[in-house]
């Protein structure tokens, strides 16, 4: 699998090994198309994940439905997956007011046999993480007006 470091590549057993050390984790998250990209490894950790621990699994796939289904992953993520955002991030189609996904054209899919308690609600959630050299992460999606308050 990829890691943050540029030409590194991490071996799926010793990244499902770190998920599996880690305390107090209650579930994985996994952003964005890039995963998809390397299809084969992500349903083996999603899959592992799934029939080894009572972690909730959420992937946002940054691809359609349709190119899900085409590619042969869509059915497959639905049975080994707690949560699924479906569709492309679309600026043009922003929505504040949602949970978990930021635009419109997103559909947040809870498969049949989700393990996950908690459905979608309409509100949003930002969380801001100051880092100790004073740098700022925004994680979710911020208003106009929350981004303009930080920002200044």
């Amino acid at each position: 699998m990829w890691s943050f470091k540029a030409k590194q590549l991490i071996h799926r057993e010793h990244l499902l090994q770190q998920i599996l050390s880690q305390q107090d984790l209650q579930g994985i998250t996994l952003l964005g198309g890039e995963a998809l990209n390397q299809s084969r490894n992500l349903i083996w950790l999603l899959d592992k994940i799934r029939r080894h621990t009572q972690l909730t699994t959420f992937v946002f796939t940054g691809y359609e439905g349709t190119e899900l289904q085409s590619q042969g992953v869509f059915r497959t993520l639905c049975e080994i997956c707690d949560m699924l955002a479906v569709g492309r991030y679309d600026a043009s189609q922003r929505n504040t007011s949602q949970q978990w996904i930021g635009s419109d054209n997103q559909r947040l899919i809870y498969p049949a046999t989700s393990r996950e308690n908690v459905k979608q609600q309409a509100i949003n959630q930002v969380e801001i993480i100051i880092e100790d050299d004073g740098a700022m992460r925004v994680l979710g999606f911020p208003d106009d007006y929350l981004l303009d308050t930080i920002s200044n």
